[in-house]
């Protein structure tokens, strides 16, 4: 007997939906599976064997053939164990379904009962845009699947309670809050997110916290208040790792439509569970010994990478130049793009990748460069570790900040600096200015003629950033992101124009050469 049931699969960030063809016909015993899956559908046959036998089910000893349609699209996961299952029970005639039309996600286990999956969200968005009306999930994954409107969500802990579900008739599912409408693929590549039911355990450090580096706090601001990117130089114990780790309590909340699209990601990667819209930018501080797939993302799933989970906030990567070569390389295409295209045999895949960049490195390999009586350096060293940066990647850094040691005198006693309450807001402020222009873009996105016509340059505006362009050697490049810069210090000042001042700050940190950088790390 043939049974037809409806299940989905992810293809990158997307949900595409897929028939669960089983046939269950007399002959030698046997189970196959086809239709383009990858090991972990093939190993569904072990799953779904042991979950029936343990279930109190029957696996019949007939010839079993599953098809995953349509055959063109890869499949990858076990979200269709389930409907695999449940397909071996309706073809070999166990129990009839009186339910009408559902579709099935889930993972079975051996011992038959239903776990959820990674992408658990955007799979059941792809069945509500089938006009599905009724979808079987796992029970740990009901809160995420009822993030989507439109259908009725039914949560299972076991096969056997799958099983009942499809014997009742439909009912009408409980009412729920409305939420945004889930969009098809194209909406996924955009501003991404980080919940408070994934964010760390631990509160971020407040910035009052941060004593000292006047210079290095009002960098951090300016960044966050243009979405510039930022790096930190300077020896070790000078604050750059903790000044960074301030960035979650200095970011405003998201957009409803940019937590929605956070809220997918975190769902594909399996950052779960899940249990309501991501509200709060995400913050991603991969090791320095992180490989290329996991920065950029790959893999024979395409799962995102660091650069995709950042989308809409903060990538930290501390110990800068500690980074392989080829993973500093790759982050030029999504700094410029603000997405990131993996190329593999199977096809290709172009994933969001919209982030700020904040970064913390030492001045040479011991931390020490410019202190004679603690540098163990031999000559060159330094200037060959920062030269790991190649000139692309620091030209598409907008603001450098060099940290020098405090005196043990600064660290206590005086008046407490700034909290990150007070900050933040003046962040947010600044940040509204900017989505209010045409075009709702940060600073750091703007170029050509959008960026001069906020700039609003008088004469002799124009004419000290032409003299700053010449006496730094800017390039064309150069020459636009310390207009940037220059343009978010006005909007923190409140100032419609860019002025000298406003010029004159933002070229505090433009990147030093190599032996200025030296000098300044004593």
């Amino acid at each position: 007997m043939l049974a037809t049931l409806l299940s989905a699969t992810l293809v990158a960030l997307d949900g595409r939906v897929i028939r669960v063809e089983v046939d269950v016909a007399p002959g030698l015993p046997g189970f196959t599976i086809v239709g383009l899956g990858d090991a972990s559908i093939r190993e569904a046959r072990e799953r779904v064997r042991g979950a029936l036998r343990n279930s109190g089910f029957v696996h019949p000893p007939r010839r079993i053939t599953v098809n995953l349609a349509p055959a063109d699209v890869p499949k990858t996961g076990s979200a269709a164990d389930l409907a695999i299952a449940i397909g071996i029970l309706i073809g070999s005639e166990q129990f009839t379904p009186r339910a009408g039309r559902a579709a099935l996600i889930g993972e079975v286990s051996l011992g038959g009962e239903i776990r959820t999956v990674p992408g658990l969200l955007p799979m059941v968005a792809a069945l509500a845009r089938r006009r599905v009306g009724r979808v079987i999930v796992p029970a740990d994954g009901a809160a995420e699947a009822n993030l989507v409107d439109g259908l009725e969500i039914v949560a299972v802990a076991t096969l056997g309670e799958a099983v009942d579900a499809l014997r009742k008739r439909r009912h009408a599912g409980p009412t729920r809050p409305a939420r945004v409408e889930m969009a098809p693929t194209a909406v996924t590549n955009a501003a991404l997110a980080a919940a408070p039911s994934l964010a760390p355990a631990l509160v971020p450090p407040d910035l009052a916290d941060v004593r000292g580096q006047l210079e290095a706090r009002r960098a951090l601001e300016v960044a966050l208040a243009g979405g510039h990117g930022l790096l930190l130089i300077g020896p070790p114990g000078t604050g750059k790792t903790m000044l960074a780790r301030t960035i979650p309590g200095l970011l405003p909340p998201l957009s409803e439509e940019e937590s929605l699209r956070a809220t997918i990601v975190a769902s594909v990667s399996g950052e779960g569970p899940i249990s309501g819209l991501i509200e709060r930018p995400p913050f991603r501080a991969p090791h320095h010994t992180s490989s290329y797939a996991a920065i950029v993302g790959g893999g024979p799933r395409l799962v995102p990478g660091e650069v995709t989970r950042a989308d809409g906030g903060v990538l930290f990567l501390d110990e800068l130049a500690e980074f392989s070569r080829d993973v500093l390389e790759s982050l030029r295409q999504p700094l410029e793009d603000g997405r990131v295209t993996i190329v593999r045999a199977a096809g290709s895949v172009t994933l969001p990748a919209r982030f700020q960049l904040v970064a913390a490195t030492n001045p040479c390999p011991c931390g020490y460069a410019g202190m004679e009586d603690r540098c163990s350096c031999a000559p060159g060293v330094p200037e060959r570790y920062v030269g790991r940066l190649s000139g692309p990647l620091r030209d598409r850094i907008d603001v450098w900040v060099t940290l020098a040691r405090m005196p043990a005198g600064s660290m206590v006693g005086g008046a407490d600096p700034e909290s990150s309450t007070v900050v933040a807001a003046r962040i947010a402020e600044a940040r509204d200015r900017q989505l209010a222009r045409p075009g709702r873009r940060l600073n750091a996105r703007v170029s050509g003629r959008a960026l001069r016509a906020i700039a609003a340059l008088n004469a002799a505006a124009a004419e000290r950033l032409a003299q700053l362009a010449d006496s730094e050697l800017l390039s064309g490049r150069g020459t636009e992101r310390l207009l940037r810069v220059a343009r978010t210090v006005a909007d923190l000042s409140a100032s419609a124009a860019v002025e000298i001042e406003h010029l004159e700050e933002a070229a505090r940190w433009r990147p030093p050469t190599v032996r200025a950088r030296l000098a300044l790390a004593v």
